[in-house]
């Protein structure tokens, strides 16, 4: 059975150059596109590929946007982000977010397709010249399984920025308790003594706090 493919650019030439890849090769099926974001949405709900290619920067919704927002209804569609940013930062978002492919515009056609093969089967795929982030992305996620779940419960109120005294209320405990542990999940994060580093750490990561 042919994986079904949509894909999403703002740019012609580059949506044009993605369109015919598609339609050229054998065991896709190539099943629309959009120039947008809003666009991109609408087609991807109503067409259900297999597979969507999105760029990163769209007018009205960025791909990451697009994608976050129909993982987030729980459409059964695997997603790729095609991009000209190398930067961690859009690398880790995009992970988090449920995207399972992050390649960069200047991919080769063998890393687009085996890109799309690989995230249809289910495996992340990064851009070969990206791969050691997934090296660095390993310790973020895995961290929070040094953290008791009491731990975890009370970063997650950190996270939303709860005070010492108001989680110390929520909990039922004293609030000289909840400042021991906080200083324990300090030190297992490996944070420094900077000023609220525990609580920017927090609202940095919510999303490994779902």
């Amino acid at each position: 059975m042919k994986i079904r493919i949509f894909n999403a650019d703002d740019h012609p030439i580059l949506r044009k150059g993605v369109t015919d890849l598609l339609k050229e090769t054998d065991d896709l099926e190539w099943v629309g596109c959009a120039a947008d974001g809003i666009e991109a949405i609408e087609k991807i709900r109503s067409l259900q590929p297999d597979v969507a290619i999105l760029d990163i920067e769209m007018p009205h919704y960025t791909g990451l946007e697009v994608a976050q927002m129909l993982i987030g209804e729980g459409i059964k569609t695997r997603f790729i982000l095609l991009t000209l940013f190398k930067e961690e930062s859009f690398f880790r978002n995009a992970m988090r977010t449920g995207v399972r492919g992050y390649l960069l515009k200047e991919s080769s056609e063998k890393e687009i397709l085996d890109c799309i093969r690989s995230v249809n089967e289910g495996k992340p795929y990064v851009n070969p010249s990206l791969t050691h982030y997934l090296i660095s992305e390993e310790p973020d996620d895995n961290i929070l399984v040094n953290l008791t779940n009491h731990e975890v419960n009370i970063l997650k109120l950190i996270a939303r920025q709860k005070t010492t005294v108001e989680i110390a209320n929520m909990l039922f405990i004293s609030p000289k308790t909840v400042s021991n542990h906080r200083g324990n999940i300090g030190k297992k994060l490996n944070l420094s003594g900077e000023q609220n580093g525990l609580l920017k750490w927090a609202i940095e990561n919510r999303d490994l706090l779902r």
